[in-house]
């Protein structure tokens, strides 16, 4: 699935390849895509668009930052780590 995201002015985003949304309020919004996890942060943050059939989400209002999180490391077992 194809990942894209499109910023116009701060104020209109558009994320394709949107797999999951986790949360979404007037200031954060968390989805999971398919090059991984996002989290936008604004304010007056609204849906406008969301179409599940295409993957695709679009979130009006003022974007102050798009982040992809890390993606986590399955820790070692702490025995493991001893009796190496």
């Amino acid at each position: 699935m194809e990942h894209s995201i499109s910023l116009k002015e701060r104020s209109n985003l558009v994320i394709s390849g949107v797999e999951h949304i986790y949360s979404f309020n007037d200031t954060k919004v968390e989805v999971r895509t398919s090059a991984g996890e996002m989290i936008i942060e604004g304010e007056n943050l609204d849906m406008s668009k969301l179409s599940l059939d295409e993957n695709v989400i679009s979130v009006d209002g003022t974007i102050n930052s798009i982040v992809y999180a890390k993606a986590k490391k399955p820790q070692e077992n702490f025995f493991k780590k001893v009796f190496k």
